[in-house]
């Protein structure tokens, strides 16, 4: 009976990793530091990755990424904003 059982994993939406940290913070702890050593300056490399790791994972918040595209379309003129293909935030009240 065992052998019916079909398992669906329970993680799909979960974030892909880089070491331990989620791609976005990994990329923003490891990219400084990389630049750095490439340059010959580990230490540097070293602070300004925490400290961008630090600056980024204050940014995004307990919202993950969607809170910051959120808070960018909802907060950012429409032509400065990354995501100009998207309906103006600004029109409080659509007529069709």
């Amino acid at each position: 009976m065992q052998e019916n059982v079909i398992r669906i994993e329970q993680r799909l939406q979960e974030q892909g990793r880089i070491l331990i940290f989620p791609i976005d913070e990994g990329l923003a702890l490891l990219a400084p530091f990389g630049v750095a050593l490439a340059l010959q300056a580990a230490l540097l490399g070293i602070i300004l990755g925490l400290a961008s790791y630090l600056i980024w994972k204050r940014l995004k918040g307990d919202g993950g990424i969607e809170a910051l595209l959120a808070m960018l379309y909802w907060f950012l003129p429409k032509e400065i904003s990354p995501l100009k293909s998207w309906p103006d935030s600004a029109v409080t009240m659509w007529r069709g």
